[in-house]
């Protein structure tokens, strides 16, 4: 089995950071590229915006792909 997966991240400012992960796996004939934008507009509360596609390693057809929205708050009670 093969599984190679190289990550970047590149931080922009004190609080804009994109981050971008492939792997590819023989096992199961697979490319997955998921990219994620974050946004840290509080301290311990950040948006992000992820993109994630997934292909047949030998063809280089998509099986799907998503892209969502996510965030996290920090309540101090």
């Amino acid at each position: 089995m093969i599984l190679i997966g190289p990550k970047i991240d590149l931080t922009f400012t004190r609080s804009l950071f994109l981050s971008t992960l492939i792997q590819y796996n023989n096992q199961i004939n697979n490319i997955n590229m998921n990219v994620r934008f974050q946004w840290r507009f509080a301290p311990a509360s950040d948006l992000f915006i992820v993109y994630t596609d997934n292909y047949y390693a030998d063809l280089l057809r998509s099986k799907g792909s998503a892209l969502v929205l996510k965030a996290t708050y920090w309540l101090n009670l």
